[in-house]
């Protein structure tokens, strides 16, 4: 299987490190996002930041937070991204750019998980015996690995309640365990069948991105692939394209993520 995506040290300063990023043409990152116009998911840029820093830690490094994420451009194949990441600053977040060429391509800032790992908490199991809402699969652009979303639950003018599931072999799954941060995509694509759903299918699902995060914490810093995921998106604000989401992943009372995302949705062709 072709890794998904490579980093090399090109070296370090005052001001950080610096990675050249191979995402070969080929990576299971592309896979599914989208058929037939294969972009880099936006989350992956934190999973760029997260090599980076086991690779200056030497150890195993997880996010504890994302205080945000700015995605400036698409990354497509073919393009040779740059990762620039600073230390730690005195409010203990740590920036990271990734940059093609000289566009800026993200720009985020995120905590390291620094604590003990908690005890496993259950994501949510739901009841969907029974629902009348269309096959995920038909609400979604997405193709597999990359479809998280497996069936909606409730649904309203302004949200979403759905089950996902990061399947064991979604290519940021290692050891059968994947990064908590993951979960913010499968908020993404319930947000995203919500404006389907909205649009009562007309035209289908259109390609949406995932533009922006604001606040995102996580409770434990990693979860087991193939388990439910309860997810849930309130749209709070926006207009079209770009829209804004308050999204929590697990259990009420006892979420393993919440956070903000900002989409950006594609006309119709």
């Amino acid at each position: 299987m072709t890794p998904p995506l490579r980093l090399t040290a090109r070296g370090s300063g005052g001001d950080g490190h610096r990675f050249d990023v191979d995402i070969p043409a080929a990576s299971p990152l592309f896979t599914g996002h989208f058929p037939g116009r294969p972009i880099l998911p936006g989350i992956a840029h934190l999973a760029l930041a997260q090599r980076a820093l086991s690779e200056i830690l030497g150890r195993q490094a997880a996010l504890g937070a994302v205080r945000s994420l700015k995605l400036r451009r698409p990354v497509v194949p073919g393009d040779l991204p740059e990762l620039r990441i600073g230390p730690p600053g005195e409010d203990g977040a740590v920036r990271f750019e990734v940059r093609c060429g000289e566009a800026a391509a993200s720009q985020g800032a995120i905590e390291i998980w620094n604590g003990p790992v908690p005890a496993e908490g259950s994501a949510g199991e739901m009841d969907l015996t029974a629902t009348d809402f269309p096959p995920a699969e038909s609400l979604l652009p997405h193709g597999p690995p990359a479809l998280l979303l497996r069936a909606i639950s409730k649904a309203a003018e302004d949200g979403v309640v759905a089950l996902a599931e990061v399947p064991p072999d979604h290519p940021l799954v290692v050891e059968g365990r994947f990064p908590a941060f993951l979960t913010l995509e499968a908020a993404a694509q319930g947000a995203a069948a919500l404006e389907t759903l909205g649009r009562h299918g007309a035209s289908g699902p259109r390609v949406g991105y995932l533009v922006g995060i604001r606040d995102a914490r996580f409770s434990v810093p990693s979860l087991p692939a193939g388990r439910p995921l309860r997810i849930a998106a309130r749209l709070t604000g926006g207009a079209f394209p770009l829209s804004v989401y308050a999204v929590t992943i697990g259990e009420i009372g006892n979420e393993v993520a919440a956070g903000t995302l900002s989409t950006f949705l594609m006309a119709d062709a």
